[in-house]
């Protein structure tokens, strides 16, 4: 099992891939906007948002590998880890030639889908061919990535993906500078996937040598035991891709290609700060494997309650901030004709992060311990709502109607379903669930709101220098509450610190 210190080291490399991932794309977006046009830059969202579908092509195959691989590490059985690499193998390159298929068909679909000017059309088909290839190479190293995570090397992931996504950037603004448009973007993506994926394998057999197989037909007993798991991680994987990517293309259907932007705005910053969350959230997944494999339920109750409170404690103060400040904010980074727009529907969207950050360590955990089924036909009853809710409202409400859709499905959903479930599973009461988990780490919040509303009325910030030194003058106010609210837990975790360190002495 992985050490506290290999844990927290864990997290911080996946912040800092976080932060990177979060940074760039902040300083980016508005210089893609300003080069490619409104249009184009829609056109490229929809494209991305059509393209990620292919992913639920991955049918679960990842967490599979994420259990067995860090089971079978868990247990000493390296043999079980290599049986269920070559597996998952075997499947993803069948799957990625599919894909390279497919990705020629969407291509030529793709301007009937959406109202696409009529001379950007071609652009817009080589740039959903591209992206969808490195949706294929993705596939094929995402095992070898799954073997990463399995085994706690959450830092060689992170930087990967740091690497990765400074070079992307890189690339996208001489490009950009250079004249050229979607076409070259689109060919740019498909290299850094290709080099992100190569560095993946290359570091996976480096430092796992039981994940060095041969492509070759699998065992069907172990082909067998694998589908058994990645079938229900496929249906859920599907409906989280509906819910996640859905929005934007109704905006594309229904209204217009150039609203997609305004959109994906207000889209990209709820996804930014739920990134902060998904780093965290994503080690413990081999963490619970480890805990399930060896009977400690215990550490599993322990795991799902201060998961809980850490992922909110870390989301609350950014959902906050973007709720009340959300169209200050858009209005200095994007620009004044952006505000009120993506600001709206930023604002409606912050509740269905809420709900989603709330039971993400849930989720997590029900994967890692194989009790994901139940949690997969709700999300899919979750889509066919959403969907359905959003293309309702669109027709009624114009652009906010898909925004609500999304929200009010998710906080209905996740209220019925996960506080009853895990009590369930994991015999923690309601009760305490929703206290301990959720309104506990709230209320620390509430003062903070209370300050960011005023400061947003009366402290009006001139750029984003002086939006950000706000937000870090005001911060402080709720990391006081949280201290104070948590005061035992922060006095236990203290002396547990102090003990380590003479033992260490």
């Amino acid at each position: 099992m992985a050490s506290t210190k290999r844990f927290a080291f864990n997290v911080m490399m996946n912040w800092i891939a976080m932060a990177v991932g979060m940074v760039v794309p902040f300083f980016l977006t508005p210089f893609v906007i300003r080069h490619l046009g409104v249009t184009a830059y829609g056109i490229w969202i929809l494209a991305v948002s059509t393209v990620a579908y292919l992913n639920v092509l991955d049918m679960g195959l990842r967490s599979a590998v994420i259990r067995f691989v860090s089971k079978a590490d868990a247990q000493g059985k390296p043999e079980d880890a290599t049986s269920a690499v070559g597996a998952a193998l075997w499947v993803r390159v069948l799957i990625s030639f599919g894909v390279a298929v497919l990705s020629v068909v969407l291509a030529l679909v793709f301007p009937h889908l959406f109202k696409i000017p009529a001379d950007l059309q071609r652009a817009a088909q080589i740039t959903v061919l591209m992206c969808a290839l490195g949706v294929a190479f993705t596939l094929v190293s995402g095992v070898f990535g799954a073997v990463l995570s399995a085994t706690h090397r959450f830092d060689v992931l992170s930087t990967i993906s740091a690497t990765q996504t400074v070079a992307r950037a890189g690339g996208v603004i001489l490009i950009l500078l250079s004249g050229r448009g979607l076409v070259a973007l689109a060919y740019w993506e498909v290299t850094i996937a290709l080099l992100g994926g190569l560095a993946t394998v290359g570091m996976a057999l480096k430092l796992f040598p039981p994940c060095r197989v041969r492509i070759a037909r699998p065992d069907m007993k172990v082909l067998k035991m694998i589908w058994t798991y990645s079938f229900t991680t496929f249906v859920l994987l599907f409906a989280v891709q509906i819910v996640m990517n859905t929005d934007n293309l109704v905006v594309g259907a229904f209204l217009s290609v150039a609203l997609v932007a305004f959109y994906s705005i207000g889209g990209s910053l709820m996804s930014y700060s739920s990134q902060v969350v998904t780093v965290v959230a994503a080690t413990f997944t081999p963490l619970a494997s480890n805990m399930e494999a060896v009977g400690h339920l215990e550490g599993l109750q322990k795991l799902l309650l201060r998961g809980t409170q850490g992922t909110l404690g870390i989301a609350l103060p950014i959902s906050v901030a973007l709720t009340l400040r959300g169209k200050t904010f858009i209005g200095l980074w994007m620009g004044p004709q952006y505000s009120q727009i993506s600001g709206t529907v930023l604002q409606i969207l912050i509740i269905s992060q809420f709900f989603s950050v709330a039971n993400s360590t849930a989720g997590s955990i029900m994967t890692a311990i194989d009790k994901h089924k139940p949690v997969a036909k709700w999300a899919v009853f979750e889509a066919v709502f959403n969907i359905s809710l959003s293309i309702a409202l669109v027709k009624t409400i114009g652009l906010y109607g898909v925004a609500w859709g999304t929200s009010i499905t998710m906080a209905l959903c996740h209220l019925i379903f996960w506080p009853k479930y895990v009590r369930k599973v994991l015999g923690v009461s309601i009760r305490r669930y929703l206290w301990e988990g959720w309104t506990k780490m709230t209320l620390c919040a509430i003062p903070y709101a209370a300050v960011c509303a005023v400061a947003d009325r009366y402290w009006h910030a001139n750029n984003l220098l002086e939006f950000f030194g706000q937000i870090l003058v005001t911060l402080p106010l709720y990391a006081i509450c949280v201290i104070l609210v948590f005061r035992g837990e922060a006095r236990s975790l203290f002396q547990k610190w102090q003990a380590s360190r003479l033992v260490r002495a």
